[in-house]
């Protein structure tokens, strides 16, 4: 489930991927690249798909992996 974040910040995130990170979540889908999520490598890694959406290989891709 995401982290919760305030409306305003909810609303940029929404604004800039094109999905919620709610509804993302909901379809198991990340909030950047739109393909399904998981497996994550580690617990870090869920918890960062927690608070932005990413799945794994986006996360990868942004913070290095």
């Amino acid at each position: 489930m995401p982290t919760e974040k305030s409306k305003p910040i909810e609303d940029l995130l929404t604004g800039i991927a094109g999905i919620s990170r709610q509804e993302a979540a909901a379809r198991k889908i990340c909030t950047w690249c739109k393909k399904p999520v998981g497996p994550f490598r580690d617990p870090l890694s869920v918890r960062e798909n927690e608070i932005s959406g990413f799945c794994q290989q986006c996360q990868d891709e942004t913070f290095g992996g």
